[in-house]
Order: C-alpha cells, then sequence, then structure tokens
C-alpha cells in the first residue's frame, strides 16, 4: 500500500467538547501509522497545544498549527510570521475599534486584554514539555503592543458582538500583508498572506512526495476549506455545516461519536 498523508482537525473534529481524545480515536490514529501512513493534526490552535496534545497519542504525529504559519516539517519548525509592519497596522485598527485580541508568537503571547484562559495556555505549562512552554504578556498598552509583539504567526481576534466584529474585519481586510480566515461567527483567525492550512500540507507533502490524492483530509469548519483542497479524499463531520459536508467526499459521525475513528476504520476496510 502506497504511503498516505492523513490529516485531521482538533476542535470540532478528533476531540471531545471536553478537549479530550477518545480511546477510540487514539487506537484508530495509532494504526493509521502502524499501516505506514503519515498522521497530523492540523489546527487554529498554537503550536504549543498541538504539540503536546500529539504527544499523548504518538510522538510520530506530526503537527500543522495556527492555520498552517507553524508546522513541523524534515524534522524542524517552519514558521511564517506575520510582518512586523502589518502587526503595527493592525494593532491601529484595534486602537481604531477595540475588540478582544491575542497576538501569538511560538512561546510569547501578547494581548491588550485582560488574562483568558480560552485563549492563552499559561496554565497548561506543567502539561507541555519544555520546549512548548508559553509566557502571557496581558494588559498591554497599544503602543507596547507595537513595540513587543515580535514575531507573531497568529492573531485571534474576538467579540461577542457581531456587528463589531464585522466593521473591524472590513478594516483589517485592509491590510495587505494579512490573510483572514473565519471559523465561527464571534471569532476569526489572521496569518500572513498566503499562509493557511492547505499551503502547509502542500509544503509537507511535496516534501515527503505524497501525491494529492493520497491525501486525507477529515475536518467540519470553513476554516478547513483549505486543507480540503489540498487532499484526495475529503470527510466531513456529521457535526459539519452542511457546506462543508456538500463539499466533502462523504460524512461521518459526529465528534462525541468517534467519527474520526468511524471514518479510518471505513478507509481501511476500502
Amino acid at each position: 500500500m502506497n504511503k498516505r498523508l492523513i490529516c485531521i482537525d482538533l476542535d470540532g473534529t478528533l476531540m471531545s467538547q471536553d478537549g479530550q481524545i477518545s480511546q477510540r480515536n487514539q487506537q484508530a490514529l495509532k494504526k493509521c501509522l502502524l499501516m505506514g501512513d503519515i498522521v497530523y493534526f492540523v489546527t487554529g490552535r498554537p503550536y504549543c497545544f498541538a504539540k503536546s496534545l500529539a504527544l499523548t497519542v504518538d510522538s510520530g504525529i506530526g503537527v500543522v498549527a495556527g492555520n498552517g504559519s507553524c508546522y513541523e516539517k524534515n524534522g524542524s519548525l517552519a514558521i511564517h510570521s506575520i510582518p512586523e509592519k502589518a502587526v503595527r497596522k493592525f494593532v491601529d485598527c484595534l486602537e481604531e475599534e477595540p475588540v478582544h485580541a491575542f497576538f501569538k508568537s511560538l512561546h510569547e503571547f501578547y494581548s491588550h486584554d485582560l488574562y483568558d484562559e480560552r485563549f492563552l495556555y499559561d496554565r497548561m505549562n506543567g502539561w507541555f514539555s519544555d520546549e512548548c512552554q508559553v509566557h502571557s504578556h496581558v494588559e498591554m498598552t497599544f503602543e507596547e503592543l507595537r513595540e513587543k509583539a515580535a514575531d507573531i504567526h497568529k492573531i485571534l481576534v474576538y467579540a461577542e458582538n457581531r456587528e463589531r466584529l464585522k466593521q473591524f474585519e472590513k478594516e483589517a481586510e485592509k491590510i495587505e500583508e494579512i490573510h483572514i480566515s473565519r471559523y465561527n461567527e464571534i471569532s476569526f483567525d489572521v496569518t500572513a498572506k498566503g499562509v493557511d492550512k492547505g499551503k502547509a500540507i502542500r509544503d509537507i507533502r511535496e516534501c515527503r512526495e505524497i501525491p494529492r490524492e493520497a491525501v486525507i483530509a477529515i475536518g467540519d469548519a470553513s476554516n478547513d476549506l483549505p486543507m480540503f483542497r489540498e487532499a484526495g479524499i475529503r470527510i466531513a463531520m456529521g457535526n459539519a455545516e452542511s457546506s462543508i459536508r456538500q463539499l466533502c467526499d462523504w460524512t461521518t459521525a459526529v465528534q462525541e461519536e468517534d467519527g474520526v475513528a468511524l471514518a479510518l476504520e471505513k478507509l481501511y476496510r476500502k
């Protein structure tokens, strides 16, 4: 059997709603590795979390984090940072139309907001390996953000006021050096222009000499679309948006019913 590249989203896909990977899903992932296939977690989450989660299952699992801005390739880490000039422009927009924003580099996170456990990960340092330790700088002034937020490869933007978020997004879209990806109605991610999950997967598969038709992608949301475009087999979760399910080759069960494991088991039966 030719080697395949199996790309799996985390939130809404592999992980349950409480952030766990079920035993059945873990067993299915390990079987993929035993069969000689390559497995990657592909997520908008930061590298510190995605890598640490992968290590709880198997050290052979690779990671694409930050919506493709940070990923493992050839035993090293490829990082595509947002240009510093674009980060400063983004802070200018933030000062004009305040929403919640979290600027993320590999080990340092920055925000003008209060500490928010939903988007910052210091509390997990006890679980993270040494190379995944992180530190957050919060309640910063906008001027401090301009000066100190360096090597940023992803910005998470959040606002419960949807109209305010849309207005901010319109202003941010004027910054030519960035790319915006939506995954729900109250938040979006910012990466450097030309950076997304699909570009990272393409780079990995070309490096490993894996044809596009041997790429399997499993996901549930609109920020998975670039990943699906790079896949020969596209599998939607049962909890995915209808537009995602229509795009994919087939739909598996919902995340809480081990949809990933069921899809992989079906794949190997074929």
